[in-house]
């Protein structure tokens, strides 16, 4: 091999050899990029990341106060780094303000993690800062570094009162909701069947073979979806009054049952006949014919269109708060029978506590639906307010004159009701609407049974609403019965003590 070949075989060597190199070096490069961009994230989250852990434990995290200043939840410094959460408001709160153990973290607790754990300290480079450290300088070099805290809407007392109602006194699963009409703060927000929180640890296991049974770590207030029932006349009732001319004058015939061309016929409840009736007495019965009929007159393009201006049918996140998708179904008029059920709250309609709180709130402020709010303020680490959130409009779902045509029609359902539930909430000036809903509960084996859930919403008092409710009862029967009696005992506590 002359000296010329040699020369070419090395330039040869040498251009496999770089290329080798350079394909290792973008090899490398390639999973430090995929490491720091995609895996970062996920191997941070897990709970045996120890340099996590010790990182979050670094700031003392903030506490979540009542919105009259007692403590729900704070953390307690353990070691310097450790810290151990404590719940006051244990089972009662436990859905709504969620937990946060090692890098799990949910509910409300998940909401504000990053106000939770951010240190505001900002050390005073004026003159008297500086002064003030020489005198104590172990209060800047050795301080604790604490998280924001926040002051929630919800009401400490009510909370308590509204799971006692729901839990000890009936010994149901539901939820409830209750709502200042007026600003759109959550002032209770309860589940059942619940969980401690501070025993979380060793009832994990336990508790999360029951999630899909009885849900217990979900906040079905919130995030919940069940048919409405015959609440969801509200909705019908708003739209038949803006869109059928002459609606509240005329009379309807109800023979107990509302034939219809495709699909089942839509009876009344056990069947009762109303005979010949006006707009107000059907809304007052509840009259499944009558409303039935509303809703085929309307169509369900129309019916839908009404429902969507209290959020129906679209994804909402509020502040700190994210609620389940509402459904109310266009079905077309050749449906008539799925159109006719959907008009009393069936066949296809779903929602939320949340929601229909959001629907009784909206008829009691006039027709103005404030947006559900969670959060009054963040303060920092001395107790210096760092932020104020301020109630805002989320829609005007009604002119003032046909809100209040609706609102005067709840409370003639509460006015003429012979229920001695109704009775008690007519002497504290209250209106509402009570309402039974075929459903189905899903099982952990998967099997599906059929339930019959208890429905109430309304809002106290009449004139001058501060609070608006929404019950549910699993599987409670009539809505007469279990939820409204909740709600009214809840209106009463709250009307009587705020």
């Amino acid at each position: 091999m002359n000296e010329l070949e040699r020369k070419k075989a090395l330039n040869r060597n040498i251009k496999v050899i770089s290329a080798v190199i350079l394909a290792l070096f973008m090899g490398i490069m390639g999973y430090m990029l995929y490491f720091h961009g995609v895996q970062a994230e996920e191997i941070a989250a897990k709970p045996g990341n120890v340099r996590e852990q010790a990182k979050r434990n670094e700031i003392l995290r903030g506490a979540i106060f009542d919105r009259n200043g007692k403590v729900l939840t704070y953390s307690e410094r353990q070691s310097d780094n450790t810290q151990k959460r404590i719940y006051q408001g244990a089972e009662a709160f436990a859905q709504v303000l969620g937990y946060e153990q090692r890098n799990t973290v949910t509910g409300l607790e998940y909401a504000l993690d990053d106000i939770l754990t951010k240190d505001e300290f900002v050390f005073d480079f004026s003159k008297e800062g500086f002064l003030e450290m020489l005198k104590d300088p172990s209060s800047v070099l050795n301080r604790t570094k604490e998280g924001n805290s926040v002051v929630t809407t919800l009401d400490q007392e009510l909370q308590w009162r509204a799971y006692d109602l729901l839990g000890d006194e009936l010994g149901e699963k539901g939820a409830i909701v209750a709502m200042n009409p007026k600003t759109g703060e959550i002032l209770a927000m309860v589940n059942r069947p619940s969980y401690d929180p501070n025993g979380l640890k060793e009832n994990y296991a336990s508790l999360n073979e029951k999630q899909y049974d009885d849900g217990v770590f979900l906040n079905t207030a919130a995030r919940g979806s069940y048919a409405p029932g015959s609440t969801y006349k509200i909705i019908t009732l708003l739209a038949a009054l803006e869109k059928l001319d002459g609606i509240e004058e005329r009379t309807f015939k109800d023979n107990g049952k509302l034939d219809v061309n495709v699909g089942k016929d839509l009876p009344n409840v056990n069947g009762t006949i109303h005979g010949n009736i006006k707009l107000k007495e059907a809304f007052a019965v509840s009259s499944n014919v009558v409303f039935g009929t509303l809703a085929i007159e309307l169509g369900g393009e129309s019916l839908a269109e009404v429902a969507e201006r209290f959020g129906f049918n679209k994804e909402q996140s509020f502040p700190f708060l994210n609620m389940s998708t509402s459904k109310a179904p266009k079905y077309p008029k050749n449906e008539d029978g799925a159109l006719a059920a959907s008009g009393v709250g069936q066949t296809g309609v779903s929602a939320s506590p949340l929601q229909m709180a959001m629907v009784a709130s909206a008829i009691a402020n006039d027709g103005n639906l404030m947006t559900p709010m969670m959060v009054n303020s963040v303060l920092k680490y001395d107790g210096t307010q760092k932020e104020k959130f301020e109630p805002k409009l989320y829609n005007t779902v009604a002119d003032t004159e046909t809100a209040q045509t609706v609102k005067t029609y709840m409370k003639n359902n509460v006015d003429t009701s012979r229920n001695e539930t109704m009775k008690a909430l007519a002497k504290l000036r209250g209106a509402g609407k009570t309402g039974t809903a075929q459903d189905f509960y899903q099982k952990t084996d998967g099997t599906k049974i059929e339930v019959v859930n208890s429905w109430f919403v309304g809002f106290a008092p009449y004139e001058d609403p501060q609070i608006a409710v929404a019950v549910v009862v699993l599987d409670g029967g009539s809505g007469g019965g279990k939820a409204a009696s909740i709600a009214t005992e809840l209106m009463r506590w709250y009307t009587e003590n705020r």
